[in-house]
């Protein structure tokens, strides 16, 4: 295979993970599916990267997808889709894309994805990424929805990564809700679902009006609850807040995909 043409492959197999959801629920049977249906592309990607004929060829496949990806942001002229786009990216590098590219069957597949991480961050270091791996993400998902929707909810409204409402729920995750009764189940939980909501909303053409619904309705109100130290109050809006953008943007969706089948 020429190596333009591996270059193509390898970037549709890219576009082709973000059309899948990040649920904990689907996450092995996305990737089973994935590795069958590209074995023959990671097959050969191993061949190309083990018996490159120079650097070049080596760089050429670290480069491609990476290099996509920051063309598609920089031809955006919204800053705010900007940076949502840039969180849609940066999660399906970590869950999916990079993880695939682990599985190549080389020795030296760990090699190849800490090229591609190294080479992510060098063209995108306001996005950086860390390696991944299958196993990592299948040993449990522990990140939680406070940090994925609120963080998406601050960019659409311009606030910065440790600006205030984010550093304080940020806290109240780690600091109580983690170690309260049920807390971790229940982060767990929401980390299932987070990145999925996001994306949707991402999709909508009021996605804007939609983050300051949540900001108002929800966030503000977690934050005012918490200066005031009524914790488990906080966790009373939170999974409403939750428990209403699943019906909203999960489970109607996933009705009409089904009824549509």
């Amino acid at each position: 295979m020429e190596i333009t043409t591996l270059q193509q492959e390898l970037i549709g197999l890219y576009k082709a993970t973000m059309d899948y959801d990040f649920r904990k629920a689907t996450y092995d049977q996305h990737m089973d599916c994935l590795q069958e249906k590209y074995n023959r592309l990671l097959t050969e990607t191993a061949r190309v990267w083990d018996g490159a004929e120079s650097e070049e060829w080596r760089e050429s496949l670290v480069l491609c997808v990476p290099e996509y990806v920051d063309d598609k942001l920089a031809s955006e002229p919204s800053k705010r889709r900007r940076e949502m786009q840039s969180l849609d990216h940066k999660m399906n590098m970590v869950s999916y894309f990079v993880p695939l590219m682990g599985q190549i069957p080389t020795e030296n597949a760990q090699e190849f994805t800490g090229k591609i991480v190294e080479t992510w961050n060098r063209l995108m270091p306001e996005n950086k990424i860390g390696i991944s791996t299958y196993e990592s993400i299948k040993g449990g998902f522990k990140k939680g929805i406070f940090c994925y929707i609120t963080t998406a909810v601050c960019q659409s409204l311009e606030k910065p990564d440790d600006c205030y409402e984010l550093t304080a729920l940020r806290h109240y995750r780690d600091e109580y809700l983690l170690s309260a009764a049920g807390g971790r189940s229940l982060v767990d939980e929401y980390y299932n679902i987070a990145p999925t909501i996001v994306k949707r909303i991402d999709r909508q053409a009021d996605a804007d009006a939609i983050y300051r619904g949540i900001w108002e309705q929800y966030l503000s109100p977690c934050i005012r609850l918490l200066e005031k130290d009524k914790k488990e109050e906080c966790r009373e809006v939170y999974c409403r807040m939750v428990r209403n953008l699943e019906t909203q943007y999960m489970y109607q969706k996933d009705c009409r995909e089904e009824n549509d089948r």
